[in-house]
């Protein structure tokens, strides 16, 4: 049996979840201690659980400084990055600075075989560190490892903090220590984390959720006597500044006289006189109350969502500050819940969010869906597995691969392969990018490195280059000269140029598998030639060109005639069309939303797949502090001749309305533009969309996979090449409404953007879409699929 120390600080959110992962560990024979400041902790442990106590002299000036900053998180009113800056240099920096010196005697007295530190606590990782002990890290707020993604400068920043603190402490470490590298528990499941590139030491266990013994009074008779639905309005204990009694108003004042029963967290001294629809107390049964509930407003703590979650309730979610404006976006994300400005919200838009999501069954499966994911990632026991695992003998490691992509000189095509390349490095594998136009550094994961054969591409710059030109030709051409353009002039002689380069780079760097992009035959086709496993990657709709076989024979013989013809240029002779791999195909949607009835046995439907973090600027005030539906409006990276033409349109449409448009597009096409536009040439357009209400675009596929795993409506203009497909598969769906670019008139698409934002069908069609986007399994699963296919690979011949 083993010594299991958890070092927590005394806030309750942190605390509860060790509580429960110390039980099981106690149930299975171990011994467990808890290292607090709290003298009152004892009280709460499980049986058998041991505290030690961190002790002070009560003159030490130390203690008196750091001794209320629990009143002071209260007290304090600050939001957004301001709240993050507070929360290091007024609570987190002080506490840690205290405990340290208690921490240090207590770990050597105790000698655990694992200490188990909460990542706010960081202290206990540098005391770990000083006295060589192994340690493992509990985080019971996610958005402290997704902020590394979202807002990397502020992580930066707060890294420096922890680096100088664990300095200060006698610890030279150049980097922070507050996650550990052996196992770091993220206490919520991978599918409401949402995707991103993480290190195998971080592993999801689910919410772990402790039953509290709360003596406090309610009236469940009450509760109980009527049949109207229920609420809970709650804004958690560490909001009790001014701010309070306005937001309890507003509560008030949305729900005074509606067919509801609203039970409030709150001081029933705040008001002289509250609706008698309404049961106020300072303290309720949470945990009991949460299944007779049909839905929550909330602050965004993640202990409530999780908890809401948990009982399958769809929430209006309220950030204030810290890490809730993370937890409301998945909330928003996973469709199982509206969100709201804090400062900006009116009564009315809290009913209307209310009613929303009581009434729309869409909320409801989204939070059924949810709380299955935290069932299957296991909770306690999960997170005492992985416990133990640490300090038993070590695994066997699964053998590790090589995996280059090929991709084409089009970035919608390549993000989605940056992001399951990161997961792949992440999990030990080697993985190359190969590619014919350069490509920066900035974007290329980590441990990963992109090749780009110059000197065999040298004679066709000038043919790439036209190429490349030549893609802003599309709006002008019609169908049969799309295609052409597509396969003749762009993809076929594309296929040619790499066969040198990849000849060059395998010829050192074998790889295990070939990972090719749909519309980068050159990779397959070297894959075939050369008797490499390979695996093709379809960022769009997968019959994109439609049944020609049947429907236009002539333009089938066509492509067939061209396929072959290029096959044969490469040294390809056999009988058959290799452009795209006979036994994997990665499609990066849902096989509901593709219109796929019988899929073919090496197809697979994996959902969208995000793209790297963009870390691109963004006037995150001027958005925040807009009060009207948020439009975000792109024609993505190509089409940049009719740019212009195309904002004209939307500036005389919107441009005096009541609504706020994000525009995706260089600001100097214009002078001057309206004055409820934001615009920016690049913007972190997957972190946007959570404050989207809906989006106008073209039909590039990553803007439509951003804008439907988000649940919005969309107005779709297409353009060319695939947007027409997309288009139709949109309006099938009943998720937006398609206007062709050539017939776009400025009054129509007025109309078009007020029937999307004011018609709920649409919003509750997109809310389907969503749900079969993010079932689908995304990066994880696309991820999962190759390490299989390339286990099989080696074990049968290609």
């Amino acid at each position: 049996m083993a010594k299991f120390v958890f070092i927590v600080p005394p806030l309750t959110g942190h605390v509860n979840p060790t509580l429960s992962i110390g039980a099981t560990l106690l149930e299975r024979g171990h011994h467990v201690a808890w290292i607090s400041l709290d003298p009152q902790l004892k009280n709460k442990l499980p049986e058998g659980g041991e505290l030690l106590l961190i002790q002070y002299d009560q003159t030490d000036e130390e203690k008196r400084e750091s001794e209320n900053y629990l009143d002071i998180i209260s007290k304090k009113v600050v939001y957004g990055i301001d709240s993050i800056k507070f929360l290091y240099e007024e609570v987190l920096i002080p506490l840690n600075r205290h405990c340290y010196n208690g921490i240090i005697p207590l770990l050597k007295e105790y000698q655990p075989d694992l200490v188990i530190g909460d990542h706010q606590l960081f202290a206990a990782s540098v005391a770990a560190k000083k006295l060589g002990l192994p340690y493992a890290t509990t985080v019971t707020a996610p958005a402290a490892i997704k902020i590394m993604s979202e807002l990397p400068k502020v992580h930066e920043w707060e890294e420096k903090q922890i680096v100088a603190l664990q300095q200060e402490l006698g610890v030279e470490e150049n980097r922070a220590l507050d996650c550990s590298d052996l196992l770091t528990l993220v206490l919520t499941s991978k599918y409401f984390f949402g995707e991103m590139d993480l290190t195998s030491n971080y592993q999801f266990t689910g919410p772990v959720l402790t039953q509290r013994r709360i003596s406090s009074e309610f009236d469940w008779e009450k509760f109980h006597e009527d049949s109207k639905k229920k609420i809970l309005v709650s804004i958690g204990t560490t909001f009790d500044h001014d701010h309070k009694k306005a937001f309890f108003q507003k509560v008030v004042d949305a729900f005074k006289e509606e067919n509801l029963t609203v039970v409030v967290v709150s001081d029933p001294q705040l008001f002289d006189h509250w609706p008698d629809n309404f049961m106020v107390y300072q303290q309720v049964p949470q945990l009991e109350l949460l299944p007779h509930l049909d839905g929550v407003v909330c602050h965004g703590g993640h202990n409530t969502v999780s908890e809401a979650i948990s009982n399958g309730l769809p929430l209006v979610v309220i950030p204030i500050a810290y890490d809730q404006s993370h937890v409301a976006g998945r909330v928003v994300r996973t469709g199982a819940g509206e969100r709201l400005n804090f400062n900006r919200f009116k009564a009315h838009h809290l009913n209307e969010a209310v009613q929303q999501i009581l009434n729309n069954p869409g909320y409801k499966k989204a939070a059924e869906t949810i709380r299955e994911s935290f069932v299957e990632a296991g909770g306690s026991a999960t997170a005492a597995d992985l416990l133990e695992n640490v300090i038993s003998a070590s695994k066997t490691e699964k053998p590790k691969s090589k995996f280059l992509f090929v991709v084409p000189p089009f970035f919608g095509h390549i993000s989605p392969t940056l992001s399951v390349g990161a997961s792949l490095i992440a999990r030990g594998h080697e993985v190359k990018w190969f590619g014919i136009t350069p490509l920066d550094q900035k974007h290329i994961p980590e441990g990963g490195s992109y090749c780009y054969p110059e000197e065999d591409l040298i004679p066709y710059q000038e043919e790439i280059a036209r190429i490349l030109k030549r893609q802003d030709d599309g709006p002008a051409c019609s169908g049969p000269e799309v295609m052409k353009l597509a396969l003749e002039e762009t993809y076929v002689p594309f296929a040619k140029m790499m066969m040198p380069g990849l000849e060059r780079l395998t010829k050192d760097w074998q790889p295990d598998v070939i990972v090719n992009d749909c519309i980068t035959f050159g990779g397959a086709l070297f894959a075939y030639k050369n008797n490499i496993p390979c695996v093709t990657t379809t960022p769009v709709p997968p019959d994109v060109m439609g049944d020609t076989a049947n429907n236009a024979p002539k333009i089938f013989e066509w492509q067939q005639n061209l396929i072959k013809q290029l096959q044969k240029e490469v040294g390809i002779e056999d009988d058959g069309i290799f452009i795209h791999s006979h036994q994997l195909n990665l499609v990066f949607t849902s096989q509901k939303f593709a219109d796929f009835e019988t899929v073919p046995s090496h197809m697979e439907f994996v959902g969208p797949v995000k793209g790297r973090p963009n870390p691109a600027p963004f006037d995150w005030e001027k958005l925040e502090a807009s009060s009207t539906p948020k439009i975000f409006v792109s024609l993505g990276t190509l089409l940049v001749d009719i740019r212009k033409a195309f904002f004209e349109k939307v500036i005389a449409a919107l441009g005096d309305q009541p609504v706020t448009v994000i525009a995706a597009t260089p600001p100097d096409i214009f002078e001057e533009w309206p004055s409820n536009f934001i615009v920016s040439s690049f913007v972190p357009q997957s972190t946007l969309m959570p404050h989207m209400d809906m989006v106008i675009c073209h039909g590039g596929f990553n803007t439509v996979n951003d804008t439907f795993t988000n649940g919005l409506p969309m107005l779709i203009t297409p353009i060319a090449y695939d947007h027409f497909h997309i288009a139709k598969l949109i309006e099938k769906a009943g998720c937006g409404i398609s206007i062709r670019y050539k017939r776009l008139r400025v009054e129509a698409l007025r109309q078009t953007v007020f029937e999307l934002l004011e018609n709920p069908a649409y919003r509750n069609a997109a809310k389907d879409v969503q749900h079969t986007l993010l079932t689908a399994g995304g990066n994880d699963r696309a991820v999962e699929l190759l390490e299989n296919f390339v286990q099989q690979s080696t074990l049968v011949p290609v």
